[in-house]
């Protein structure tokens, strides 16, 4: 499916995070053409100030990852980002009387940014549980985008603040043992990785918290503005794999991947979901296979996550399964992969 505005694939986003992408890997003189070039991306389509795919965002950030041997890209990619590049949606928010309302106009306005991401506001007993979605992004694939995008929210709400809130909690659905004290030190609470899904908790305090950009009059100005580009931006999830993918994520490590029980989870018979992901191509059994081999070879990266860890973020019963698994995948073994990895990384 393609945007007939801008002939970019849905979903689109303002390309707000590649700027920021783009801007660092010229600042470290790093190659970036053969990385846009893979991303389906030209250095045109960055710059322009059109929209562009937010697959292909989501792409680039992991590669640029990768080029500068960073797997805390993301993270440090916000810590350095300037909110107010994100434009209409931050100046809106900024105007907001506090924190909490703030939050919620970026639950009700954040797909002008980005069409793939959705929050949803819960409130709890003390105070209230952000959820970030990725419905038009294989969120496996996403693991840098996720970081940057829910970073440079709390780096935006920072600003507008003036102080240095931080959230009671932060959790990030994929897996990860390495940077785990600069991601505390960022948030400034626990961070839980491997988590259920990708949440940020505030206190009803810090949601009362007045902002000094606050406008009222500002607010009320920009609210139609941003009520027109949000429902031009209200379009179609993506595809029923994604959305699997997504789900399986969350349940691979608690053994609740079974085809029915993913099934019910969206709400459709196993035989709809079958029927479903062969229109697309696909089939469950190999959305499952193709999903344990892209986020195994995520996590061999990480020195940190074990191969018995690894084998259980995967739904395996234990490692010899993980290990014949990633033999025909690979054609080696895990260990010998990771040595690999450590040969070819740099000095």
């Amino acid at each position: 499916m393609t945007d007939e505005t801008t002939g970019q694939a849905l979903p689109t986003a303002t390309g707000y995070a590649a700027k920021q992408a783009l801007a660092f890997l010229r600042y470290r003189h790093v190659a970036f053409a053969p990385l846009l070039r893979r991303a389906g991306l030209s250095e045109r389509d960055v710059d322009d100030p059109s929209r562009i795919s937010a697959t292909a965002q989501s792409k680039l950030l992991e590669y640029a990852a990768e080029a500068v041997d960073d797997s805390a890209f993301g993270l440090h990619l916000a810590e350095q980002a300037n909110p107010r590049a994100a434009g209409l949606l931050f100046y809106a928010a900024s105007a907001a009387i506090n924190l909490g309302q703030a939050l919620a106009l970026y639950e009700r306005y954040f797909r002008i940014v980005n069409e793939a991401v959705r929050l949803k506001l819960t409130r709890a007993p003390d105070g209230v549980v952000v959820d970030f979605n990725f419905p038009g992004l294989s969120r496996h694939s996403a693991q840098q985008n996720a970081e940057f995008g829910i970073s440079v929210i709390l780096m935006a709400l920072r600003e507008a603040a003036g102080r240095n809130i931080h959230p009671t909690r932060a959790a990030f659905t994929h897996a990860r043992n390495s940077y785990l004290r600069a991601f505390e030190r960022f948030y400034g609470c626990p961070v839980e990785f491997a988590a259920s899904s990708d949440q940020l908790a505030f206190s009803s305090e810090t949601l009362a918290l007045p902002l000094f950009t606050g406008d009222p009059y500002l607010l009320e100005t920009l609210r139609p503005f941003c009520d027109e580009a949000a429902k031009e931006r209200n379009t179609a999830k993506g595809t029923l794999r994604a959305t699997v993918e997504d789900e399986l994520q969350r349940t691979l490590p608690h053994g609740k991947a079974r085809r029915d029980l993913v099934a019910k989870k969206l709400a459709m018979s196993a035989r709809t979901l079958s029927r479903r992901l062969a229109n697309e191509g696909t089939s469950y059994e190999e959305v499952v296979d193709q999903l344990r081999r892209s986020l195994a070879l995520q996590y061999i990266k990480d020195q940190g996550i074990s191969f018995s860890q690894i084998a259980w973020l995967l739904g395996y019963e234990g490692s010899t399964s993980f290990n014949h698994a990633f033999v025909r995948w690979t054609g080696r073994s895990p260990s010998a992969a990771r040595d690999e990895k450590q040969l070819a990384a740099p000095a």
